[in-house]
């Protein structure tokens, strides 16, 4: 009688069972990576808008306060040596029925913008500058302005600089 020929025992179906768990693994590992990398990119672009709508908002602060320096340049220069609390009508030193409503408010670019306060400077260089505070009407973004004021006596005072000097 002849013995039973044994077969050798395969070690392929081990490497099968390790293969899938190991590729799985690989799979979930990429994966991972990519949404990650995914939640930085939106992280990035959502900063560069956020930084970008914040130039926005500086730039209309900027353009708005040039305006308020060209008006009180201009036909409202009789309110530079006043507080903005005494701008009430009839303004003393003014011309009749002139009103500050122009230089109280304003718009720059579809964007609505309201002086919150003008502290007038002393004029010339050895003085210090006017500050003049704006908002912008969302009330989201205020800034403080330094206007360097000259002129004397029989002419009118007129802004010579605009920087801008805080938040």
């Amino acid at each position: 009688m002849a013995l039973p020929r044994v077969l050798p025992v395969s070690s392929r179906g081990a490497e099968a069972g390790f293969l899938l768990p190991l590729s799985f693994g690989v799979s979930l590992v990429l994966l991972l990576s990519a949404l990650s990398m995914q939640t930085m990119a939106l992280q990035g672009s959502r900063l560069a808008a956020a930084e970008l709508e914040q130039r926005r908002l500086d730039d209309s602060l900027v353009s708005a306060a040039e305006q308020v320096a060209a008006r009180l340049s201009g036909s409202h220069a009789c309110l530079l040596p006043l507080a903005s609390g005494s701008w009430q009508s009839p303004i003393k030193g003014c011309a009749a029925g002139l009103s500050a409503a122009p230089v109280l408010s304003g718009q720059v670019e579809a964007v609505a913008y309201r002086l919150v306060s003008w502290t007038p400077g002393v004029p010339g260089s050895a003085g210090h500058p006017g500050e003049l505070r704006l908002e912008l009407s969302q009330g989201k973004v205020q800034r403080l302005f330094a206007l360097e004021v000259a002129g004397a006596a029989p002419m009118p005072l007129h802004v010579v600089a605009l920087r801008g000097i805080g938040r």
